[in-house]
């Protein structure tokens, strides 16, 4: 199967090293980039703060740099959606990491129950543009937190020819989509014309049900829904 991957490159990549183990071949085509915002994260970090909370694991890549800055935090209770996300914490050095499976609603229900006094705030290291949906759920259940934003994803533009290129004239078979944001920006590529034929037959991959609210109703008859939100089970659709 020819799979296209939308997500950074770096993502992207790690991903195409997993499929090409079970036999796909793949094409990226990254729909955005991350702009990491390090010296904001870090000026939040040294402020004082119970806990942190991650809903990607690119807020952890912006960190990944700083290591020895970081060696005074690692016994700071992490909260990270996904197990992917939750792994990426502790190989950076965290070792208090707690994971929620599902999205920053399940992350906040997680956060809600755990036994921190909250004499300081969650420090949340959140990315742009994002769902509130980790803040509103805070919200909800009188955490105090603070949010950092510790990367923005910046969209990346291409034209027809571009578009071309990058699949090599070739049709894909998949497309994998893991946010909202992202199936919105792959819907909005100039998808007619010659792109249309190399598309004609693509099945699109969601890692859940409100990333398919986002797809062109001319693709709908072509969707499925990963069982549970995150890549395993994604990868496991193909």
């Amino acid at each position: 199967m020819r799979v296209l991957l939308t997500r950074t490159e770096t993502a992207s990549r790690k991903t195409a090293d997993r499929l090409h183990v079970l036999g796909h071949d793949t094409v990226l085509l990254p729909l955005a980039r991350a702009v990491h915002h390090a010296d904001e994260a870090l000026k939040a970090l040294s402020k004082p703060h119970a806990a942190l909370a991650v809903t990607s694991a690119e807020a952890l890549r912006c960190l990944a740099p700083h290591g020895e800055v970081l060696r005074p935090y690692f016994e700071t209770p992490l909260f990270a959606v996904g197990t992917a996300t939750a792994k990426a914490a502790q190989l950076l050095g965290f070792r208090a990491v707690i994971s929620a499976e599902g999205d920053g609603t399940a992350l906040a229900q997680a956060i809600a129950t755990a036994p921190i006094k909250w004499t300081d705030p969650l420090l949340y290291l959140a990315g742009q543009p994002r769902k509130r949906s980790l803040e509103e759920g805070l919200h909800q259940s009188s955490i105090p937190f603070d949010v950092v934003e510790a990367y923005t994803m910046q969209g990346m533009v291409y034209k027809p020819e571009d578009i071309i290129d990058r699949l090599e004239g070739k049709s894909v078979d998949a497309v994998l989509l893991y946010s909202a944001e992202t199936a919105r920006r792959f819907f909005a590529l100039p998808l007619s014309g010659e792109i249309a034929n190399l598309f004609a037959s693509a099945h699109i991959f969601c890692l859940s049900t409100d990333i398919a609210e986002n797809v062109a109703k001319s693709f709908r008859n072509r969707v499925s829904i990963a069982p549970r939100p995150h890549e395993e089970a994604l990868l496991s659709l193909l």
